[in-house]
């Protein structure tokens, strides 16, 4: 696989969103060991920050198989689970495939349900549509002379004051 190729729905893992609860096969609320055992994988790249006790806290795990990153409150339990638009799983959410989308299809979806009063419709401080009630943000990822959606699943509070709680690299994946 090339750097900007872009696997076909055929070729990726196929999970299920449910919303505040699980993606696939990890559940918000998880312990990082239990997210490893969950993915069948150890993570390939992790990220710690040292707090002010001096205590490290794990921020961030990324994994290659499948591709996602997650993201971990207090360094403890699964908040938000970020999935690579070139070859992580696809994601579907009652029947409506989520990941490596034209982001413009993916926001008119949001706009839709959302005017139905299905749930709320917000937009992060980086203008990307997402539903606090689905914990559910549509971020933008580069894909050679394209972009596709990376969604980003999150426990409400997170999805609520994204600025505040995911941590500035994912907002600087493109």
């Amino acid at each position: 696989m090339g750097i900007w190729d872009v696997k076909r729905d055929s070729e990726r893992a196929q999970w299920v969103f449910v919303p505040q609860v699980s993606v696939g096969p990890l559940h918000f609320g998880m312990a990082p060991d239990d997210v490893s055992a969950a993915l069948g994988s150890k993570a390939s790249a992790r990220r710690l920050v040292q707090r002010s006790s001096g205590d490290y806290e794990l921020v961030e795990s990324q994994f290659t198989k499948p591709r996602v990153t997650v993201y971990y409150a207090m360094g403890q339990t699964l908040a938000c689970v970020a999935v690579d638009a070139l070859a992580g799983p696809q994601v579907m959410l009652d029947g409506t495939a989520l990941v490596a989308r034209v982001p413009s299809e993916a926001e008119d979806w949001l706009c839709e349900h959302a005017e139905a009063d299905e749930f709320d419709l917000i937009y992060t401080h980086a203008a990307d549509p997402g539903s606090g009630d689905l914990g559910l943000i549509v971020r933008a990822q580069r894909a050679g002379d394209i972009v596709l959606t990376r969604p980003l699943f999150l426990i409400r509070e997170w999805a609520e004051n994204s600025w505040d709680c995911v941590p500035g690299e994912e907002w600087s994946t493109f």
